[in-house]
């Protein structure tokens, strides 16, 4: 059986990413330009090399979306190429000092509303620095 309070915080909480990634990401009716940044910061994060046609291919979208959205994040400076060290014929994909400024903030916002909603729905609450939740009594 289907927990509405469950339910409920979910939705509360993927209102409140849409909400807080739309006003600090250039996102509007597609998701390919979402998508491509959030791939972007991964790999940028783990440390992982990212070229052009691997973030081609590690979407779902069509080409022609994909190179359209592509161009716009580079125009508008949200991302940047980089020559690849060892292979002149590829192109390295980083974040743009905007998206990384950006992303910090999206985090920090949408870490706190998620504490927020974790405390209010399931009486949870976390320390500084912890992944550890404990139950309060």
């Amino acid at each position: 059986m289907i927990n509405n309070n469950n339910n409920l915080t979910v939705i509360n909480m993927l209102m409140q990413v849409r909400e807080v990634t739309t006003m600090h990401l250039p996102i509007g009716h597609s998701f390919i330009p979402y998508e491509m940044m959030l791939i972007v910061i991964l790999h940028y994060l783990n440390g992982e090399e990212l070229t052009v046609k691997r973030l081609f291919n590690s979407g779902t979208f069509s080409e022609m979306g994909n190179r359209y959205h592509f161009r716009k994040l580079i125009e508008k400076e949200w991302i940047t190429l980089k020559d690849h060290p060892s292979d002149s014929r590829l192109k390295l994909i980083v974040p743009a000092p905007k998206l990384l400024s950006s992303f910090e903030v999206i985090s920090d916002e949408l870490l706190r509303s998620f504490l927020n909603i974790s405390e209010k729905h399931f009486g949870l609450t976390f320390t500084n620095n912890s992944s550890q939740a404990s139950k309060e009594a």
